[in-house]
């Protein structure tokens, strides 16, 4: 997907402009009312239980909080400050404990098997290298764990015509790829796919359960 622009640095890029529509990004988001019941679904799809160990990658202002049962111990990452600072307000808000933290969701400062559900809403369509961070998901993931998933994606099966390949390039530097397909990118991480329902958009948007064997 980078071949496109190979001398740009996806990560430094992604700190960079997400650093700058952190003021704007909740606003933007709130234009486009099925993001909130697709987080909601995900997460419900996601069968939390009292006491479990969740991880929010990439979770930029903290959107997903209000969703997330008040039983669970909740940390929640991103690459950029700007948008954990936002998060960490928003956690503070609601009364949640969350330990919010900047990280690179392609590499974890995280132990092995050291959680029960990592959620990556938004996420899988946006960095640089979505297997990378798919693999890093299943790492931390205690065995029977869960992935929740909301994001963009291709059909497995489908080839992108030209006037998408089109898209997805500008698309791309602005904010998210539009050609990544989700099936491939959980069996190579070694997950399982366990459910998926179309969330928007007409089912370019998708949220789906898969779970670490």
């Amino acid at each position: 997907a980078d071949a496109a622009a190979p001398m740009l640095d996806w990560t430094r890029w992604n700190r960079w402009r997400y650093t700058l529509y952190a003021p704007l990004y909740d606003a933007a988001l709130a234009r486009l009312p099925f993001m909130a019941r697709a987080r909601a679904r995900s997460i419900a799809l996601a069968a939390l239980r009292p006491g479990e160990r969740v991880l929010l990658v990439a979770a930029g202002t903290g959107l997903d909080l209000p969703f997330l049962p008040r039983d669970v111990r909740v940390t929640a990452t991103d690459l950029t400050p700007a948008m954990v600072r936002r998060l960490a307000a928003r956690a503070r808000t609601l009364g949640l404990e969350v330990d919010a933290r900047v990280m690179d969701a392609q590499r974890l400062d995280l132990p092995d098997a050291s959680v029960d559900c990592v959620v990556l809403h938004l996420a899988l369509a946006v960095v640089p290298d979505p297997a990378a961070c798919l693999r890093e998901a299943a790492r931390v993931l205690r065995p029977g764990g869960r992935v929740a998933v909301f994001d963009k994606f291709l059909p497995d099966d489908a080839t992108p015509s030209a006037g998408r390949r089109a898209a997805s390039a500008v698309a791309r530097v602005v904010a998210t790829d539009l050609d990544r397909r989700l099936g491939p990118l959980l069996r190579a991480a070694g997950l399982r796919e366990t459910a998926r329902e179309a969330a928007g958009m007409g089912g370019l948007f998708v949220v789906a359960r898969a779970e670490r064997d």
